[in-house]
């Protein structure tokens, strides 16, 4: 009979299979060669696959009794299956089109430039890659051609920056990033022909593609899920998502503004402190602040935070706590975009520690004032201690220790900030304000991502608001509504992740009183691996005594 953890770990194989980017961003062995399917013929494959899984899952669960952990298990696998059917469902590959390193060529290009060569077996992957890729990007663009026929088109100016962005890499005679893993040299003949005659081809066909798009692409009034048709029930399938919740538009727009107005209040108290309790006057020395920062001091000034708290987490973690986090420059072709300093999980086979990746080409977030924080977030106690000691509770099934569901992650990594402070990890007054503003962040998230999608807001109206409320660089806030265009709800997952586990540790501390210890709540948070919010829930609540 099959087990949960046989079911758990078939799944997680499938998974890898449909996903082979993801297997090599982890390390895992055996999928390096690959690229997606993303025909319909592939998609259809995947749903069937997702189905039998969702079945057995029912089923096994419904056969007799299972043991807590098991139960949690089977949780894992029917939350995982139904979240990738929705996806599969909404169809973001016929509408999706941009130069951030989130999907279609983009991806793979910020694959190809973080893949490092063990040896010529690994380089000869890397090649087979590179030769089917072609056929990859030209399946994404034949479904944007689909998705026009469909009436479901992309947004013009992110048309615009991706074409842009093609246009750059195919003015190299081997794109930097597909040169970027260092190959043997008998190697190096056979990795550029295939940059040279299948990569580039392909990546002039998808931005001969993106032209033929633009003049019917979707205006900047037109930013949302809600001016495609289905984009109503596309956008409240993203919603449960990421949020794994069963949350409406309006109530996450209502939390978000609710949110925007207590942080407003405490950036006026702190700013006090420093003569500044004028939210403009506040905002222009945050981001002075940004924009005078030099990237290799504001770099310097993370490694500081992230070593810092790294010598005190064993204050409020259990074991075991996870290697040192590196922190280093990330790779210019995802630099170059915009992207704001982010964390990779250690790969599994070694080659590469866990990483904070630290944007030195274009100002973002966490240059500033909120430096800390956002190394807090991303590091320790965030996603490093978060991630990096996952995948040291080698009990686990490999889909608990190595898939991450958005809201688990990124809650704890806005609970981890919020964490830092109670530990005392922030170095000042402005480093408490730059941590104000991070949060700022994530509250105008969940306004601006429910205003475009579900209230058919602009993109300038989104941009507008959050230049108005976030004291972050102009340029960096004009990225993020774009991030939220081409991906509808992930930014919803933030503030929602780091809500539940706030109020999970007030139940846990209201029913445990004295009794209560912040290392014991954080292993219940952690030490099942990644969980959608109803699972953390039963979990921690069954640790706490909860009823």
């Amino acid at each position: 009979m099959t087990t949960a953890r046989d079911l758990a770990d078939r799944f997680h194989r499938e998974y890898l299979a449909a996903h082979p980017f993801t297997a090599t961003t982890k390390g895992i062995a055996g999928y390096d060669d690959r690229v997606p399917d993303d025909s319909e013929t592939g998609d259809e494959r995947r749903r069937a696959e997702l189905r039998a899984a969702l079945g057995e899952a029912h089923r096994i669960e419904g056969a007799g009794e299972v043991s807590s952990g098991d139960a949690v298990v089977l949780a894992c696998v029917a939350s995982a299956a139904e979240q990738e059917l929705a996806e599969l469902e909404s169809g973001p590959v016929e509408y999706t089109v941009t130069a951030m390193p989130f999907s279609g060529p983009a991806s793979f290009m910020a694959v190809a430039a973080r893949t490092t060569i063990a040896d010529a077996r690994a380089a000869g992957d890397y090649v087979s890659r590179l030769r089917a890729s072609g056929a990859w990007i030209d399946q994404i663009s034949d479904r944007l051609g689909a998705g026009a026929a469909k009436g479901r088109l992309p947004v013009g100016p992110v048309v615009d920056q991706a074409v842009a962005w093609a246009d750059a890499l195919l003015a190299e005679d081997v794109p930097a990033p597909l040169a970027a893993p260092e190959v043997p040299e008998e190697w190096r003949p056979a990795r550029d022909a295939a940059a040279r005659e299948v990569v580039k081809p392909a990546l002039r066909r998808w931005a001969d593609t993106l032209r033929e798009l633009r003049p019917l692409a979707r205006g900047e009034e037109q930013a949302g899920l809600a001016h495609l048709p289905g984009g109503d029930a596309d956008y409240a399938r993203a919603v449960r998502v990421h949020t794994t919740l069963p949350l409406s538009a309006e109530e996450l727009h209502r939390t978000g503004m609710e949110e925007l107005h207590r942080l407003e209040d405490r950036c006026r108290e702190l700013g006090a402190a420093i003569g500044l309790s004028d939210l403009s006057a506040l905002h222009r020395a945050m981001r002075d602040a940004a924009a005078a920062a030099a990237p290799a001091g504001a770099m310097a000034a993370a490694v500081a935070a992230v070593r810092r708290a790294e010598d005190r987490a064993g204050e409020v973690f259990p074991p075991p706590l996870p290697p040192p986090c590196e922190v280093t420059p990330m790779p210019d072709v995802v630099a170059t975009s915009g992207m704001a300093p982010h964390y990779s999980a250690p790969k599994l086979d070694g080659s590469r520690p866990g990483t904070y990746w630290f944007n030195t080409q274009r100002p973002t977030a966490g240059a500033g004032w909120d430096v800390e924080g956002v190394a807090f977030h991303e590091a320790v106690p965030g996603h490093h201690l978060q991630l990096s000691r996952i995948q040291l509770l080698t009990d686990l099934t490999e889909l608990q220790r190595h898939r991450s569901v958005t809201v688990f992650s990124e809650g704890w990594g806005l609970y981890a900030e919020q964490l830092a402070e109670e530990m005392g990890l922030y170095s000042g007054t402005e480093a408490l304000l730059g941590a104000m503003a991070n949060a700022l962040m994530r509250a105008c998230r969940l306004v601006v991502d429910t205003g475009m999608h579900a209230m058919g807001w602009s993109r300038q109206r989104a941009i507008d608001f959050f230049v108005g409320h976030v004291p972050m660089p102009e340029a960096f806030l004009v990225n993020e509504i774009d991030r939220y265009i081409i991906w509808p709800g992930q930014a919803l997952a933030y503030l929602t992740g780091k809500l539940q586990i706030a109020r999970l540790r007030d139940e846990a501390r209201a029913a445990l009183g004295a009794g209560f210890s912040l290392p014991a709540f954080h292993s219940a948070v952690l030490d099942h691996g990644s969980l959608p919010m109803p699972v953390l829930e039963r979990v921690v609540r069954d640790w706490a005594g909860v009823a």
